[in-house]
């Protein structure tokens, strides 16, 4: 069974309850990140520190589909909250790639490195050639898309300052979220 067949066995009302779930926790990280790291900004939209894609692969990796929905209509809160609100094309079509890219670097590395699509015997091997495939993916589409839309002057060098902290991002959150999953089993062995 693959993780979209997983996700189309859960009810409408789950599907949904974990995309709203995906987008509101994605909408507030990036408030965070704002408040934490807005003075390390490179360029338009690009952090060297961005803990909301850590959030992006996360979701993916466990909701697939679902997590990129959510993501995609965090982003685009996001961008009409934090951004031009009158730029209807440049806030949908960001948002749509913050959905899509994670879920491009999923598929990437489901096919390039045979990861089972449930993620069984997932490695921290594993783990950091899919973070750094992500970071790739995410910065190359997004810087793409934010240099045709002049938003940055320099491509290569946002393309490389974005990658970095998406990566960066993606390790802090990736790592919190282990040491709670290893927490929570600790606790869990403790109790009767």
């Amino acid at each position: 069974m693959t993780a979209s067949e997983a996700s189309d066995k859960l009810t409408p009302q789950t599907q949904a309850l974990l995309i709203l779930m995906s987008a509101v926790s994605y909408f507030y990280a990036f408030k965070l990140n704002l408040h934490w790291f807005d003075w390390m900004e490179f360029s338009h939209g690009t952090n060297w520190v961005f803990i909301p894609s850590g959030l992006r692969l996360l979701f993916v990796l466990i909701l697939a589909r679902l997590g990129g929905i959510g993501i995609a209509l965090g982003s685009i809160g996001v961008n009409y909250t934090y951004g031009d609100v009158d730029a209807h094309l440049f806030n949908i079509v960001t948002g749509l790639i913050s959905g899509l890219s994670p879920f491009l670097a999923r598929y990437l590395a489901m096919r390039w490195f045979n990861f089972d699509t449930l993620l069984f015997n997932f490695t921290a091997k594993d783990l950091f050639r899919v973070s750094i495939l992500f970071a790739v993916v995410n910065a190359l589409l997004h810087q793409l898309w934010y240099f045709w839309m002049d938003k940055t002057p320099d491509f290569l060098s946002s393309a490389l300052a974005m990658g970095v902290g998406d990566w960066f991002g993606t390790v802090l959150v990736l790592t919190a979220a282990s040491l709670g999953i290893q927490l929570f089993k600790l606790i869990q062995h403790r109790q009767p």
